[in-house]
Formats: structure tokens, C-alpha cells, sequence
């Protein structure tokens, strides 16, 4: 995407306060619509079944390993469709690279990227943007960029932001049968009410979109069932569980509810109760579930969640950079991934 100078994030941040970000966001071209490439797409036949997976990268700047993961994972190296998060473009924390396309020239994806935000508090980055990922085997028909109800205002937190959290639609072409994918990043610091409120803009837009085509959504929800930014909610929450044991969300978040009456399946997409974020505190860490596939149209053959601690990652080459990484996890997300028929 293409960069705006460093002085000029600045002055359209400062607009924020009076304006709003949706008022400033529509200023800013990026905003108006995802990239789309196509150029790094292989020949494929016909699949028996389509492999979906979801991960977020945490900015990408680790990678190298990131890739290195990505190519060796058993589970993943074949996956037709891959929902990534927390994509930089840009940011010196990733070495100021445009990581999604770093992905895609790898395994020769195509892949269409939305930013959700501008980061303002770092003058050394090239571009800024943070934002979601659809990367896939099969060519990208159409994409459209869908900026979610605003549930917290990121330009009055520490990590000073322009933008909201963004669903990625995008309509793909699977050797002759098209199916609608959803890439999408909720909000964590705020509540349920809210968050299911996100997901009803996605379902509305979703039967908008790809009327009488099956639907995949994957991502980050956040589904924390409590108010991230709480520190009496987070308490009342760690209480609830034990070490490494996870809350099952779904009676607390009201967004299953709804997206199970529009017709999506999550249950038999997703292993139960499974911890797919680690967040460390004060007295340990917390596991929580907030990756997740849902599908309407679609009938999963199964399904399972990859680990991103390296001590987990047995599998990695002799001379894997995942065997030599001075760092003990690749993300503080772990990977999730169904495979569907449609």
C-alpha cells in the first residue's frame, strides 16, 4: 500500500478527537479498498476438500520463522486458504517489510490485504499500517473491505492508531466453484454486546455479498468474554480457571448465538475449549479462545489447533530457524485449521 509521509499521519491523527476516525479514515485512499494480488498463483487442480486456517502472525516480525513455520507445519502446508491477523505493512517492529506479500511470493498465494490501522507513535516506520490478511491457492474473484462498528477509539490509547477493526470479504474461484471468505479481526477492549454487534455487520454483509454461495469466516474474534480493558472483568475471569484450562466463551459472547441463527456452524469447525491465545499476568497466564472458522454451506471432515511454542514444534528440520530462535514462541497466538467440502 502505498505509504503517506510521517508529518501528514500526524496531522490527519489530529483530526481524530473532533472528527472521528470513520470521518478521517474516508480521507485516507488506503482505507477505501483492500490490494488484491493475483501474480503468485500456481496452476491447481480441482480439491476434494479445501484446508482453511487461521493465524495471527503478531506483526510478522518474526518472519523468518513465520515462514519457516508455515513451510514445515505438517498441518498447514497445504492449506488452501489462510486467514492472517495482525499483518504489518511497513512498521520497523517487522523491519519496515510489506509482510503479506513476503508470505505470498513464498508459497505463491494470491492474497488480499485490508489495513485496520495506521500506527502514529513511531516517526521510523515506513508506512504504518496493521491489518488483516486473505491469503489463498485460488484466485481472488472480487474483495471488498468492511470497517466494523466502533467498539474503543485507538487514537486515545497508548498504541496511538488511525482506523477501526476491518472485515476482509473476498469472493474466490475454486476451479470453477466459488466460495465467499471472511478474514476478520474483532475488537478486544470492549464488550460482548459489542463484539456481536462486529459480527452482525459481517453476517449482513456476508448475505449481501455471496447470496447462495457457502461462506468461511476465520480470524481473530477476541472472543475474551469480558471487557479486555477491565481489570475487574480480567480478575473475575481468571478466577473462573485453572492453569492451562479454558473458559468456553460461547455462552458469554452472544456473537455464536447469532451467527449459529444466520445458519453458521462453529462447533463442529473448531476443537472445544481450546487455548489459542496465551496472555501472561501478574499471577500467571491466561488462556483464552479467541481463533475460530465458521462456515455455512460447508461440512467439516475435521479439524485441530497447531501450537506456535517452539518446545512444540517437533517436527521442524534439523537446520529449521524454528530450532535455533532465541525466543520461546513464534506468536502469542497458536494456529487453528478445518478442513471443509462444499
Amino acid at each position: 500500500m502505498k505509504a503517506i509521509p510521517y508529518p501528514e499521519r500526524i496531522r490527519l491523527g489530529e483530526r481524530v478527537p473532533e472528527e472521528g476516525q470513520f470521518s478521517v479514515m474516508r480521507m485516507i485512499p488506503p482505507f477505501s479498498a483492500p490490494d488484491v494480488c493475483n501474480l503468485f498463483l500456481p496452476q491447481n487442480p480441482a480439491p476434494d476438500t479445501l484446508r482453511a486456517a487461521v493465524f495471527n502472525v503478531e506483526h510478522g516480525y518474526r518472519i523468518r520463522e513465520i515462514i519457516s513455520f508455515l513451510k514445515e507445519c505438517p498441518a498447514l502446508q497445504n492449506a488452501d486458504i489462510l486467514f492472517a491477523n495482525e499483518t504489518d505493512d511497513g512498521t520497523e517492529r517487522s523491519g519496515n517489510i510489506d509482510v503479506s506479500r513476503e508470505i505470498a511470493e513464498r508459497f505463491g498465494y494470491s492474497y488480499a490485504y485490508a489495513p485496520e490501522f495506521i500506527e502514529l507513535v513511531n516517526p521510523n516506520d515506513r508506512k504504518g499500517y496493521e491489518g488483516n490478511t486473505l491469503f489463498s491457492k485460488w484466485p481472488i474473484v472480487r474483495a471488498e473491505a468492511l470497517y466494523l462498528p466502533e467498539g474503543y477509539n485507538w487514537y486515545f490509547d497508548s498504541q496511538k492508531r488511525i482506523g477501526a477493526r476491518v472485515a476482509l470479504f473476498c469472493e474466490l474461484d475454486v476451479a470453477g466453484r466459488h466460495i465467499g471468505v471472511v478474514c476478520t479481526h474483532l475488537e478486544n477492549r470492549t464488550v460482548p454486546a459489542s463484539r456481536a454487534a462486529q459480527m452482525r455487520a459481517i453476517l449482513e454483509k456476508a448475505d449481501e455479498m455471496f447470496k447462495g454461495l457457502p461462506v468461511l469466516i476465520g480470524g481473530d474474534l477476541n472472543t475474551n468474554a469480558f471487557d479486555y480493558s477491565e481489570a475487574a472483568a480480567l480478575s473475575a475471569y481468571r478466577r473462573q480457571q485453572t492453569d492451562g484450562i479454558v473458559v468456553d466463551p460461547s455462552p458469554i459472547e452472544p456473537l455464536f448465538a447469532l451467527a449459529e441463527r444466520a445458519g453458521y456452524d462453529y462447533r463442529s469447525l473448531n476443537g472445544k475449549a481450546l487455548p489459542t491465545r496465551r496472555r501472561p499476568t501478574g499471577d500467571g497466564v491466561l488462556y483464552l479462545h479467541l481463533d475460530w472458522i465458521f462456515g455455512r454451506g460447508v461440512t467439516c471432515v475435521r479439524n485441530g489447533m497447531i501450537s506456535t511454542l517452539l518446545k512444540d514444534c517437533g517436527w521442524a528440520g534439523e537446520r529449521s530457524p524454528l530450532r535455533s530462535a532465541p525466543f520461546a514462541e513464534l506468536s502469542d497466538h497458536n494456529a487453528v485449521w478445518a478442513d471443509v467440502v462444499f
